[in-house]
């Protein structure tokens, strides 16, 4: 039961991740709009705009993008050397520079 635990634990860290990058994405999109979007976008509110992205199609994509994004995860599934920290890998900022704090989870 480690190894489900661990599964666990990097499943709620990375769905975290995404809740928080949802409710900013959420505030952003009332907020501002990038001009070449007009094209699509005609000013639909949050409630709207998953049926907006159905009717264009762009479902599908989203979709696969974040397949794509879970690839490594399962990967490191099937070799069994998940590490419960849902780290992408993605710090361009170095803003995880300190390597305690992850061993600290472990």
């Amino acid at each position: 039961a480690p190894t489900l635990t661990i599964w666990a634990r990097e499943a709620e860290v990375k769905h975290g991740r995404i809740a928080m990058l949802a409710a900013t994405g959420l505030i952003v999109q009332d907020l501002f709009t990038f001009p070449f979007y007009s094209k699509w976008y005609t000013g639909e509110k949050v409630w709207a705009l998953h049926d907006k992205l159905v009717k264009v199609g762009a479902a599908w994509q989203v979709l696969l993008f974040l397949f794509a994004l879970e690839i490594p995860f399962i990967q490191k599934a099937i070799d069994g050397t998940l590490d419960g920290t849902g780290d992408y890998g993605f710090d361009p900022l170095g803003l995880k520079s300190d390597r305690r704090a992850v061993t600290e989870i472990k």
